[in-house]
Parts: C-alpha cells; sequence; structure tokens
C-alpha cells in the first residue's frame, strides 16, 4: 500500500461500524444519497438538521429539520455528524471545522458524475504505480502533503484532512506563475466570465488577447455582457472536446452544465487547437466539468508548441488525480505540475498548476 495512506477504513464502513447516533448535517441531493445509502445499509439516522436560519418546521426524507442545539439536546454530545451539502462560504466552513472540533464529523465523498470506482483501499491498490508516480513527480512537498490528504480524505470522509491542506486560489496563481503584458488568455469554461475578471485582476488589465468558452446560452449571455467592455476578446458559446462536432449537453444554466450522451439537447464543441486560431496561447485555464481528458488531447498542437501555462480542475472524476498529470507529462515532459486544494467541502476544488 501507498506510504501515505494513512486510512484504512472507508466513510461507509464507519458509519456502519459506529454505535453513536448519527445525524445528517443539510439537506438536498448529496443528503438523498447518503440518506438512500443508510435505507439500503440498514442504518439507522437519528436525525437531521440543519443552520438555525433554514428551519421553519420543515420536513426531509421523513424527518422534521431541528436545530443544531436541539438535536445536541436530544442526542447528547457524543454524535457522529455526517456533513450532508456541499460549500465553499467561509462561514459555512468556520461552522463545519467548529462541528468537527466539538464532534466526530464526517463529509462522505459522493463522486459527482457516475464512475464504475471511486476511491477504496481496493482502488488505491489498483492505481498504486500511477499515483506513486504522481506523488513522487509533483514539484513540491505542499502538493505532495495535498494529494495524500486528498486520498485519505475521499476513503475515509474526514473533513481534518480537507481543512489541513487548503490554500488560497489566488496566492497560489500570484506565487507559482509568472503574467506579463502580452498573455494569450483560454479561458475554457468561462461561466459568466468571473475567471476572465480573474485574469484581469492578475494582469492589471493587460493582455494581449483573450479566448473565453462557455457553451450553456445563459451563461455565455452573461459573458459576452462583460465582454462588451473588453477589447481583444473572442467568445465561442461552445464546448470544448477533442474535436469538432456536437454532443449532448445537460443545459442546466449553473456551473455544472455538463456533456451528458443521454440528452436531447445538443451544443457545438471544438478543439483547443482549432480555438486558438493560430495564437500562441500562453495560459490555459480548464473546468470543462469532466471533459478535461479530451479537452487536452484536443490541444496538442498548442500545448506542445507553446507549453502554456495551465490551470487545470481536477475533481471531476477521481481517476484525474492521476491520469491528467501523467497525460500532460506525456505532451511536455518538462513541466512542473503543482496540486492544490483551495477552500471547499467535499474536495470539489482540486486544480493542477503546470508551468515550465
Amino acid at each position: 500500500m501507498l506510504s501515505f495512506i494513512n486510512e484504512s477504513l472507508s466513510a461507509w464502513e464507519r458509519l456502519l461500524q459506529t454505535a453513536k447516533p448519527i445525524v445528517l448535517y443539510g439537506m438536498g441531493n448529496g443528503a438523498d444519497k447518503i440518506v438512500d445509502w443508510c435505507e439500503a445499509n440498514s442504518v439507522k439516522i437519528a436525525g437531521i438538521f440543519a443552520s438555525d436560519e433554514f428551519v421553519r418546521g420543515q420536513s426531509f426524507r421523513g424527518f422534521i429539520l431541528e436545530r443544531y442545539a436541539d438535536i445536541v439536546s436530544r442526542l447528547g454530545k457524543d454524535i457522529l455528524i455526517v456533513i450532508a451539502f456541499a460549500s465553499e462560504r467561509p462561514e459555512v466552513l468556520a461552522r463545519f471545522k467548529e462541528l468537527a472540533e466539538a464532534h466526530e464529523t464526517l463529509a462522505p465523498h459522493l463522486p459527482l458524475f457516475d464512475e464504475p470506482e471511486t476511491v477504496s483501499l481496493a482502488w488505491l491498490e489498483k492505481y498504486e504505480a500511477e499515483l506513486q508516480k504522481v506523488y513522487d513527480g509533483l514539484a513540491d512537498d505542499v502538493s505532495r502533503e495535498t494529494f495524500a490528504n486528498v486520498l485519505n480524505y475521499k476513503l475515509s470522509g474526514k473533513v481534518e484532512y480537507l481543512f489541513a491542506c487548503d490554500t488560497a486560489r489566488e496566492e497560489d496563481l500570484r506565487q507559482l506563475f509568472t503574467f506579463g503584458e502580452n498573455e494569450v488568455y483560454m479561458d475554457l469554461g468561462a461561466y459568466n466570465g468571473d475567471t476572465v475578471q480573474e485574469f484581469l485582476d492578475l494582469t492589471g488589465g493587460k493582455y494581449q488577447h483573450i479566448i473565453a468558452v462557455e457553451p450553456d446560452r445563459r451563461n455565455c449571455k452573461k459573458l459576452n455582457a462583460m465582454a462588451e467592455d473588453l477589447g481583444e476578446i473572442t467568445v465561442h458559446e461552445c464546448g470544448v472536446w477533442s474535436e469538432a462536432g456536437e454532443l449532448g449537453f445537460s443545459d442546466s444554466g449553473g456551473r455544472q452544465s455538463t456533456f451528458l450522451a443521454t440528452q436531447k439537447k445538443t451544443v457545438p464543441v471544438n478543439s483547443i487547437d482549432d480555438l486558438a486560431q493560430g495564437r500562441a496561447v500562453s495560459y490555459i485555464k480548464m473546468d470543462v466539468e469532466g471533459a478535461e481528458v479530451q479537452a487536452l488531447e484536443g490541444g496538442t498542437k498548442v500545448i506542445k508548441e507553446y507549453a502554456p501555462k495551465m490551470f487545470v480542475a481536477a475533481y471531476h472524476y477521481d481517476v484525474d488525480i492521476f491520469r491528467l498529470p501523467i497525460l500532460i507529462w506525456k505532451l511536455v515532459p518538462e513541466y512542473k505540475i503543482f496540486f492544490r486544494k483551495h477552500p471547499y467541502v467535499p474536495a470539489w476544488e482540486l486544480n493542477f498548476l503546470i508551468t515550465k
């Protein structure tokens, strides 16, 4: 087994074994999945609570929603809390930390998309060689510590591992990357323009060209409105893939619109190499909701020729934690790859920062 894996018990095994009352914090899709699992495995849930401001006597999955203080009054302090929703809001993350300090607290790793396999002891053993290769090849100690913490979290669900490796996104970008006045920036998954604005902040508004790509029509409308106030920006309402074509698309209007073959709606897709239109791309931000491998495959020419700085999301599929860096090293063996986790529970803000 990998030397940096400290855990041997999964979050689900812990829920099966514990004698403590199990209480869920939060509602929504994540809570539904956890309640479904508990029902299927005869694990009793003792209650569900929410932040005080959201409790109005409503019910969820047959439970009357309670306040935290009422849960503790009814069940005592020796409870096991299961965080059942996701957040990046500082005040919510601070609340998660307070709960973890007062009680045993888990946030079971729930994959974003259907995967044939997710992190488990068997998964770690199956991909041991690939994981060790990436761990050894990462560019600094912070990257290796983050890599280890993330895998230990995904196995155990212990939120302490996530808090231990949080770093600030803007600080990482400024420390690990150097930005000049002639950047050609590709924003893949540009959403409503928030990461275009991030780029403008990093460069002081001085750059050569921005190529912003967003497949969701509602997001792209907001992106185009922002682009009206900018010079030297090209907006493409399409997705990023290994080649030009059309794909099924969820068109949800949020950050997590995805390519799904079962969807009736389709959107055009294109490759990095085609979208670059011969420009010497110097920086790529890539958060394309699980299509990162295909996007990289469609950017072989640009990446090999220009070796741009890259900021690549690594949280959509568990295997991305090793298959993305291995693919990137095949394209440019000299790349230095840093791994960072930015504040979020669960582990939804994992990113590779890549530079020569």
